[in-house]
């Protein structure tokens, strides 16, 4: 039962140590993480037209598409 109580004490200790961020941090990083998502997201669809374009056109050259 020690052990239990030990445990708790160190957790709540921990838990006294989280840093939160602020608004501004949080939302400067939200910011930031959506920004990525959507360049990334930009680029495959990009990269996707085009392999699918370079297929597409490979498959009508040797007479399967």
């Amino acid at each position: 039962m020690e052990k239990i109580k030990k445990f708790f004490r160190e957790v709540a200790a921990e838990a006294k140590k989280t840093h939160w961020p602020s608004r501004n941090e949080l939302l400067t990083s939200t910011s930031v993480v959506v920004l990525i998502l959507v360049v990334m997201g930009v680029y495959f669809f990009v990269l996707d037209m085009v392999f699918s374009g370079a297929i597409r056109t490979f498959l009508k050259a040797i007479g399967i598409g």
